[in-house]
């Protein structure tokens, strides 16, 4: 089950970055970015225990990856809480913020075999 989770996660984001490649409409909404965030949260922690597993990630590794990834989640929860009270710039540079963070996780990933 936590593989298939895993492979659905992970085709998720290969669609999504095959859009932006072929010029199909991506993400574009406080709301769509948000829900992308929270994807990617989810990727994240997929991919760091299918590469402990794997043996490709130290233990120590994989929890790292995991706790920034929920220190991304709360940060997402953060950027959220703001847009809903009218912060919308607020909102817009945690989030922003956020998304460079996921993206540096996702590539040390990529560069462990994810």
């Amino acid at each position: 089950m936590r593989t298939l989770r895993l492979h659905a996660a992970v085709w998720a984001l290969a669609v999504l970055t095959a859009c932006a490649a072929l010029g199909l409409p991506t993400a574009e909404t406080f709301n769509q970015k948000l829900a992308v965030g929270y994807g990617t949260v989810t990727a994240i922690r997929n991919s760091a225990t299918t590469l402990v597993t794997a043996g490709k990630l130290s233990p120590d590794d994989a929890q790292n990856v995991q706790t920034q990834a929920d220190t991304a989640r709360s940060a997402l929860d953060l950027a959220r809480t703001a847009y809903r009270s009218g912060d919308t710039a607020g909102a817009t540079t945690k989030l922003d913020t956020t998304a460079t963070v996921l993206r540096a996780l996702q590539a040390y990933l990529a560069s462990k075999g994810a």
